[in-house]
């Protein structure tokens, strides 16, 4: 297993793709912790095996607050913090025009202030250690555009290039930071965003044809790929933004 013995944080775990990547951390060896705004208390216990815990600790990564209580709490139950996976995000479809300004404010806050908490709160852990992985999830709107999303984009932008900056920040005291940048991928999140659209299927059909494989993405798709930078299988990797989105983005 390849993760053995490591303890893992994932915010934005009750479901979705959070909840594939504890998943499948757990499957392959590590101890993982669940940060989420919503219960996922039920979700742990599912997780949790003879070797393996999964537990629970309800955190908002846009409070300071929650974010320290979420890594004191994860360092008093395993004693480290190998990784961690900024995945909780939230997502509507406005254009800028349409967009008010706490729209903007909120979304900003969970999509790119929470990773900002999260990796500042984390990182003096791992300097300690000499060794630690962080794994923010982007967007492949992170790199293109897309119409009448345009927050969106923009918290997404910032997350890739937050990374990279943090690569190059602690790349040398042994902190692997990069990015995975998903295409559409058949979440609740997405759900929302097609049924906030005044034509859901037509939304879900265009999505679906911009991918040359022609379907959504499973959560456990991206949870594969963060297995893999989580792991020493990419051990000389950092400051990179992993595109995994059907080839949208080469189309």
């Amino acid at each position: 297993m390849r993760l053995s013995n490591k303890v893992a944080i994932v915010t934005g775990a009750s479901r979705g793709i959070g909840y594939a990547i504890a998943q499948r951390f757990i499957s392959e060896g590590a101890q993982v912790v669940l940060a989420d705004i919503v219960d996922a208390s039920e979700q742990a216990k599912t997780l949790s095996t003879a070797t393996c815990r999964a537990i629970y600790v309800k955190t908002d990564v846009s409070s300071d607050i929650d974010v320290k209580a979420l890594i004191q709490q994860t360092t008093s139950e395993f004693g480290c913090i190998d990784i961690l996976v900024n995945n909780a995000g939230v997502e509507f479809a406005k254009t800028v025009v349409d967009t008010t300004e706490s729209e903007w404010d909120y979304l900003m806050s969970v999509n790119l202030k929470g990773v900002f908490l999260c990796a500042r709160a984390v990182i003096p852990l791992m300097q300690q250690q000499k060794k630690g992985v962080i794994i923010n999830i982007a967007s492949e709107l992170g790199l293109v555009g897309e119409a009448g999303v345009a927050a969106y984009c923009a918290s997404k932008g910032g997350v890739v290039m937050l990374s990279k900056a943090l690569a190059i920040d602690h790349g040398p005291q042994g902190i692997r930071v990069n990015c995975l940048c998903p295409g559409p991928v058949a979440t609740q999140l997405l759900e929302d965003v097609f049924a906030s659209s005044s034509n859901p299927e037509e939304m879900r059909k265009s999505f679906e044809s911009k991918t040359v494989l022609k379907r959504l993405g499973r959560p456990e798709d991206i949870a594969a790929a963060a297995t893999f930078l989580a792991s020493d299988d990419s051990a000389f990797m950092a400051g990179a933004d992993l595109v995994i989105d059907g080839g949208w983005t080469a189309s």
